[in-house]
């Protein structure tokens, strides 16, 4: 990434249309799909970098867009009936908190990044969701 002298609040500011941008073309075509991780990687450069520069709307938006950007990817895909999980204790919710994804049998992995003794973080397999966001470890 080249270095840039504009404000962080600018940057930021690109870089959320650069998702959002990705999220609107994810509709028609899963082509997109590189051109988003991209986004999404810069955007938690900008946050690791700046954590500041974030408003808590910004922090929120971003988050709906990569629910938005998983689920619409995610339905370019083949169409799989999956086997429905029933609630771990400690669990609030049965779906992804960002997505919605019904946690099923993908939902296979825990995220050794937030993850504790006590409680395991699932990641969901549509939008990579799961307690670093929570924790303020990373944006999205």
């Amino acid at each position: 990434m080249p270095k840039t002298t504009a404000k962080p609040e600018a940057t930021v500011e690109e870089a959320m249309e650069r998702l959002r941008q990705a999220a609107i073309e994810a509709r028609s075509s899963s082509e997109v799909a590189e051109e988003a991780q991209k986004a999404v990687e810069h955007l938690n450069e900008l946050y690791a970098a700046n954590k500041e520069a974030f408003t808590a709307e910004d922090v929120r938006f971003a988050n709906v867009l990569r629910g938005a950007l998983g689920a619409r990817l995610a339905a370019h895909g083949p169409k799989v009936a999956h086997t429905k999980k029933a609630k771990r204790k400690g669990d609030k919710l049965d779906h992804c908190w960002r997505c919605l994804t019904p946690v099923d049998e993908r939902f296979s992995d825990n995220c050794p990044q937030c993850s504790e003794k006590a409680y395991q973080w699932r990641i969901c397999p549509v939008c990579n969701a799961c307690g670093c966001q929570r924790a303020g470890k990373v944006l999205i």
